[in-house]
């Protein structure tokens, strides 16, 4: 006698159907008839009192429902116990970059900490460039990242895009236009992202700027984004920046959208294609849940 015998059985019993069982289990009713009659056979008692009218169960079929069921929850809980102790027994690296670590990828890990509390997590900041090597080397499990990844060796799932916008000083004579051209911004000097840190972006922005007939006039590099967003209130310059930008530092700083279209910032999940880990698996779940991709 196999668990799928007793799935079978239950499924039976609860619809008292053989037609309407076959469909919930996804087979021909012949095969699932055969099924049942090998296993009372087996266990050497009719589980079924079959008529015209219909079926239904005898005294020993029902007495067997009620062991059927125990017997199918405790291996269900067993099973679960037995992945849970795998996860619980690895630990979890996952990379991010402090650009792009947003409320979404907060609620992300937050969730995937409150189903599976005994796994480790150890979070690294790291720039796109740095985590894609990390992830090749195998040094971090996976990383959220800007897209696209085009890695033979990696998946990635984009989750979200971001606009980039205008982040001008307070007070700067721009701030009074709901909307901003690119070419207006020639003269004005820019603090940028340094290459080495977000090359992505740098290479978007630098690339934006020619489109619109314009080298960019450069005048400071800073990272983190706090610091470059600091230097922005100072009147250092003006600068591109994402939209969660506005919602991650409370400061005077004046942000505008632009005027054209504009391509988004590609927000992804990426890992190794070879690796085959539980709790990453685990994690991936949770990721693919809260965006609702399958």
């Amino acid at each position: 006698m196999e668990l799928r015998h007793l799935k079978y059985f239950v499924t039976v019993a609860e619809e008292l159907n053989f037609r309407r069982a076959a469909e919930r289990l996804y087979m021909e009713q012949p095969p699932l008839s055969r099924q049942i009659r090998s296993l009372e056979e087996e266990l050497g008692v009719e589980l079924f009192e079959r008529s015209k009218r219909g079926v239904t169960l005898t005294e020993a079929g029902q007495a067997f429902l009620d062991e059927a069921r125990l017997t199918l929850a405790q291996a269900e809980r067993a099973v679960k116990a037995a992945k849970k102790a795998v996860v619980q027994s690895e630990k979890l690296v996952i990379g991010f970059s402090i650009c792009i670590f947003n409320r979404v990828l907060s609620e992300i890990i937050q969730a995937f900490r409150q189903e599976f509390s005994d796994v480790t997590v150890k979070l690294i900041e790291m720039s796109t460039e740095s985590q894609i090597k990390a992830l090749l080397n195998e040094e971090i499990d996976v990383a959220f990242v800007h897209g696209p990844v085009n890695i033979a060796e990696l998946i990635s799932i984009n989750l979200f895009s971001e606009l980039l916008v205008v982040a001008l000083p307070p007070n700067h004579y721009l701030a009074a236009q709901k909307q901003i051209e690119l070419r207006s911004l020639a003269l004005e000097p820019f603090v940028l992202c340094p290459k080495q840190v977000k090359p992505d972006l740098y290479t978007q922005i630098l690339n934006l700027c020619q489109q619109a007939g314009f080298q960019p006039r450069i005048v400071q590099e800073a990272s983190p984004p706090e610091v470059l967003i600091g230097l922005v209130e100072s009147g250092m310059g003006i600068s591109l920046v994402a939209t969660s930008a506005e919602k991650r530092h409370k400061t005077q700083v004046i942000y505008r959208p632009l005027a054209e279209p504009v391509p988004s910032l590609e927000i992804a999940v990426a890992w190794r294609k070879e690796k085959n880990s539980l709790v990453l698996n685990q994690f991936l779940n949770v990721v693919k849940q809260s965006h609702q991709i399958t």
